[in-house]
């Protein structure tokens, strides 16, 4: 399954999909970061959305389980084991799918094969502080893989451990809950699986490589 990339929403499917949800707006808009006045303008048709707004506001309801169709279509969306995520926006749909999956259950993401974007990113770097800055705000943290000799961290550094160059995949990955996402940065693309004996075998292949692994030593930098 792919998530489809057209990001227009109209107002009556936002409202169809929040009453499905059981989703108030104000739950919405703190998950979006859209305003509720926002919301409220855009489903009773008193202000058109942005964009923006409504790639915002899309991206929550489809991680939450929401699938768009033609027309004012909205329904759940059929459980899939396996879904692919891509477009420029992936890597923002796993960051909220993972917000949204671990907010109440709580836990913990298990991050592996990733090197840390820097400012000269911009936006996406920008983007990814949001989201640590989110994850610490819910209780949720992560275990972050680096290869040895990275420094370049942005998370807290008690986060983070070295593992040395034959260890570190060419795959990042994410296990959070029931959850694998496996990443193709080079083509914007997601391989988002949810199963249960899945998630805890990528696991325990991950505590065996964090047992391994070294703090990092920043050479005295401290941290933010």
């Amino acid at each position: 399954m792919k998530f489809d990339e057209t990001h227009i929403i109209t107002p009556s499917q936002c409202r169809a999909a929040r009453a499905l949800l059981d989703m108030d707006q104000p739950a919405l808009a703190e998950l979006s970061g859209v305003t509720q006045s926002t919301i409220s303008a855009f489903e009773n048709v008193k202000q058109q959305a942005g964009p923006q707004t409504m790639r915002k506001l899309r991206r929550v309801l489809e991680a939450s389980g929401i699938a768009f169709g033609e027309g004012d279509g909205v329904r759940r969306r059929d459980r899939q084991i396996i879904q692919v995520i891509e477009g420029e926006d992936a890597n923002l749909r796993i960051h909220d799918d993972i917000y949204h999956t671990l907010k109440k259950r709580g836990g913990e993401v298990l991050c592996a094969g990733v090197t840390e974007l820097d400012e000269s990113a911009g936006e996406k770097f920008n983007l990814l502080k949001r989201h640590i800055d989110r994850l610490k705000d819910a209780g949720i943290s992560e275990r972050i893989l680096l290869k040895e000799g990275d420094t370049n961290l942005v998370a807290p550094r008690q986060w983070y451990r070295w593992v040395k160059a034959d260890y570190f995949g060419l795959t990042p990955f994410q296990v959070y809950g029931d959850k694998i996402a496996l990443k193709d940065p080079s083509r914007n693309q997601i391989l988002l699986i949810e199963q249960p004996q899945f998630a805890e075998t990528q696991r325990a292949v991950f505590n065996a490589l964090w047992d391994m692994a070294v703090p990092v030593d920043t050479g005295g930098i401290s941290d933010d």
